[in-house]
């Protein structure tokens, strides 16, 4: 036998090693680590606490959003869900920020408070609660009168915020 091949062994004796290595490995799936096994969500429209019509299905398409660009959760209608995500819109406000000198508002910042609550469809379970969660966005009081552009803004980062939290932690733990 020549040198080079004097420690080697055969070329057939690893690939019996290989296949079941990767057989082995093949199986994994995130879906083992889901909290109470769930696959699917259902986002009904958040309830709205605040004076704002719009706002609570604002944050429901953007939770919805959230959790289709995620990809980890399937959503889906309530009868077909294996959890319910119920959000909750509690209050929202417009606080002066920055002051001048003189006292005059030169920027507000809005914030959104709500909550949010994970149930299992088969028996209600609560598989999550978050109970505080606020969302904020600064906005300046300058603009002219009627000029919603900006506080929209403020309401949007709002939104972001809260989202982004809302799908940490559903899912962190996944």
């Amino acid at each position: 036998m020549p040198p080079a091949e004097a420690g080697c062994r055969p070329r057939g004796a690893s690939f019996p090693v290989l296949v079941l290595l990767l057989c082995s490995c093949s199986h994994y799936s995130t879906s083992g680590g889901l909290v109470g096994g769930i696959r699917t969500v259902a986002i009904p429209t958040a309830e709205n606490g605040t004076p704002e019509v719009d706002i609570a299905q604002r944050l429901t398409d953007r939770v919805t959003e959230a959790f289709l660009e995620d990809g980890r959760l399937r959503v889906v209608d309530e009868e077909s869900a294996d959890a319910v995500l119920l959000l909750r819109l509690d209050r929202l406000e417009d606080q002066p920020l920055i002051h001048t000198a003189a006292e005059v508002t030169e920027q507000y910042r809005f914030r959104l408070f709500g909550a949010a609550l994970l149930e299992r469809t088969s028996d209600g379970g609560e598989l999550l609660e978050i109970e505080s969660l606020v969302g904020w966005g600064t906005y300046d009081a300058a603009r002219p009168d009627g000029d919603d552009e900006g506080r929209d803004q403020a309401v949007e980062a709002a939104m972001a915020m809260f989202v982004e939290e809302i799908v940490d932690r559903t899912t962190a733990s996944w």
